[in-house]
């Protein structure tokens, strides 16, 4: 018993929102010294004004440069790209957006698969180039159980068929349209290696409240001022150990003062 879904350029889905608009593919889109200069300009900016999500000027850099090669605009580089330990990363929602978006895309058909009693078990997903090579990528809750995904208060427990769907899409578009989406689908293929889930819609969430952690950077918060501990790591936020030792020690010494 299948339910499909069949996602066309023609299809109004809510996975492409007005957003997708911002998105500009083209193949002559070139790295030169006046776009590296651009960004070498835009990326402190960026990082200080939080606005974008980010507050490190290495990942607004690194964020608007990938989005740049692989055909996003400036802003919705930062909508759909998200740095995952070190790398840059697509949504599912930006993939999907730059797979809709590609001329040299014909089909998509992601089909929701249930046994004969109506119950869930899995998604498929199919992709056709217009060259006509076609692959289908299946994944399943019997594949989750068998690599150990489903575990209490997951992504895979609460959203198991949001989690399958992306699985497969991801599976579907590394085989047939990596060079559309730079082979930045790991946000799609494995979200729970990130304590993240997805919804339906192709944002990631958190698959679990945060838990409380006591650790060196909260300890110097309860010392003094965020903006203050800013100031002292170059406006940036301790990320390490001696990181956090050497502001403590900055701010010390500025108090002892």
């Amino acid at each position: 018993m299948a339910k499909k879904l069949e996602l066309t350029k023609e299809t109004e889905i809510a996975v492409v929102d007005q957003q997708t608009t911002a998105i500009e593919l083209s193949s002559e889109r070139f790295v030169t010294p006046s776009v590296l200069d651009m960004f070498d300009r835009m990326a402190p900016v960026l990082a200080r004004s939080r606005l974008m999500g980010v507050m490190r000027t290495e990942e607004a850099y690194a964020i608007m440069l990938k989005g740049y090669e692989i055909g996003l605009s400036i802003t919705a580089s930062f909508e759909f790209v998200q740095i995952i330990q070190g790398k840059p990363s697509l949504t599912p929602r930006g993939a999907m957006a730059l797979l809709l978006s590609s001329k040299s895309m014909r089909d998509i058909q992601i089909t929701r698969l249930a046994d004969a009693a109506g119950k869930f078990t899995g998604y498929e997903c199919t992709m056709i180039r217009n060259t006509g090579f076609t692959h289908t990528a299946r994944f399943t809750m019997a594949d989750a159980d068998r690599a150990g995904l489903v575990k209490p208060d997951s992504g895979w427990a609460k959203y198991p068929e949001n989690m399958c769907m992306w699985r497969a899409v991801g599976f579907a578009a590394d085989v047939v349209a990596p060079d559309i989406t730079a082979g930045m689908t790991t946000l799609m293929k494995m979200p729970e290696a990130y304590g993240v889930a997805l919804t339906a819609e192709g944002n990631v969430i958190e698959a679990t409240p945060e838990p409380v952690n006591v650790s060196p950077l909260n300890d110097l918060l309860t010392q003094y001022p965020a903006d203050a501990i800013l100031a002292a790591n170059d406006g940036r936020i301790p990320s390490t150990q001696e990181e956090v030792d050497a502001v403590r020690e900055k701010l010390s010494a500025v108090t002892v003062r």
